[in-house]
């Protein structure tokens, strides 16, 4: 299946179409300019090398798997194809016939991999999975799992016929190249493939994903099946540009599922990547903001304002999506506020007692010596540890002028001051 790069910038760059993924990609191909089902093919082959990726590992967890490489997808060992896939999508019911596009095109590529030798063609596997419908006697319903060796014989001399008797110019090319064939050859090819008809859709394929995740995360599986995937098409989108060109481990696989969905156990919690939360870059308005003023009130440099702005925006917005997943207990916010607020109390007085004997400049100075010691705390959020998330927390308060930085701060700001210190 070729991508386009702007498909693939589409796969791996636009955060609305993961987030379409998830909830089923919903798409419309009445309009026939329309690029829906083109997509929905694309996102159909990663989706399902994710399933089938978390499927193969338990079998075999020293694999790797490859896309856009051997085929649609391979699985494969020390640079070895073992099993080739071609991965056929539709939208809406349909049916794939002998004559079918699908499946003289599917042929046309393995054939050529058969004569050039590159593939051990006895011992590779080659399926085709689609989500329409074999019709019952064709060739393709005698390629299923199930069939006997006469099925296939009869599979492929049903193939000869139509390969000899249709027009269809959009598969000449297979349709020759398999006439070129000895019966021996054909027999032997026909030999490794499996047909997989009426496969899960896009959405349901999704469905599939979440229950094998489901044991990582009984209560959250769609939320650890989103978040896998969201990694998943980044991983493939940097061998699909040339960014890296090495197979993926299905260890890979299996050890970020573990970590994403460790984080929704009930003792966890997900952590977002900050550079999905967004930036939160410097604006003139920001300086009529009560965290802002603290700062601005010690005389802090440019860069350590910007930084502090970068972390109150990422906290608040990695704990507003905890709230609204519902992933936080009752209180638990309130609570972790209050420790930090703790915290601050002990340092505040350890560098503040004695402010009142300094001078602007000292005051600042102690003020700055309690800023920069927040900046850096790591203060646990059940299990998420990380210095932005406590110092944007130790911001918030600040905001709400339940700590500060300056010795005065309450008198320059909580009475109307000017914050000039």
């Amino acid at each position: 299946m070729p991508y386009t790069h702007g498909a693939i910038r589409t796969l791996i760059t636009t955060e609305s179409v993961i987030g379409t993924l998830a909830r089923g990609c919903r798409l419309n191909s009445g309009n026939q300019f329309n690029a829906s089902g083109s997509l929905a093919g694309y996102l159909f082959q990663c989706r399902l090398a994710l399933l089938l990726g978390l499927q193969t590992v338990k079998r075999k967890p020293n694999g790797n798997i490859s896309i856009e490489k051997f085929d649609d997808i391979a699985f494969e060992s020390d640079d070895l194809a073992e099993c080739l896939i071609q991965a056929k999508h539709h939208i809406g019911a349909k049916n794939v016939t002998d004559s079918s596009e699908d499946v003289w095109k599917t042929l046309r590529i393995w054939i050529g991999d058969f004569k050039s030798g590159v593939i051990s063609n006895a011992e590779t596997r080659r399926l085709l999975i689609t989500t329409a419908c074999a019709a019952d006697g064709s060739a393709m319903s005698m390629l299923r799992a199930d069939r006997s060796n006469e099925a296939r014989v009869a599979a492929r001399i049903a193939l000869q016929g139509v390969a000899k008797q249709s027009t269809n110019l959009a598969t000449n090319v297979g349709r020759e190249a398999f006439l070129q064939l000895t019966d021996q050859e054909a027999d032997l090819l026909i030999s490794t493939i499996c047909v997989i008809d009426k496969y899960p859709s896009l959405h349901d394929v999704l469905e599939e994903i979440e229950g094998e995740l489901r044991i990582l995360a009984p209560s959250h599986p769609e939320k650890v099946a989103e978040a896998l995937e969201g990694w998943w098409l980044k991983v493939v989108g940097k061998r699909l540009i040339g960014e890296e060109s090495a197979p993926i481990p299905l260890q890979d696989i299996l050890r970020k599922a573990n970590e994403i969905g460790s984080s929704y156990r009930p003792d966890g919690l997900p952590l977002s990547d900050p550079a999905e939360l967004g930036d939160r870059p410097y604006h003139p308005d920001d300086e009529d903001e009560t965290y802002v003023k603290q700062m601005r009130l010690i005389q802090l440099s440019k860069s350590a304002v910007e930084r502090g702005i970068r972390d109150f925006y990422r906290s608040n917005a990695q704990r507003s999506k905890w709230v609204r997943e519902n992933l936080l207990l009752d209180g638990e916010a309130s609570l972790y506020d209050a420790k930090i607020k703790d915290q601050w109390e002990r340092r505040f007085e350890q560098e503040c007692t004695d402010a009142h004997s300094s001078d602007d400049d000292g005051k600042r100075q102690k003020g700055r010596n309690v800023f920069f010691w927040a900046s850096q705390q790591q203060t646990p959020f059940r299990n998420v540890v990380e210095t932005w998330i406590t110092s944007g927390t130790f911001h918030g308060l600040s905001d709400r002028l339940e700590v500060g930085w300056h010795p005065d701060f309450n008198h320059h700001l909580g009475n109307g001051g000017g914050g000039d210190g």
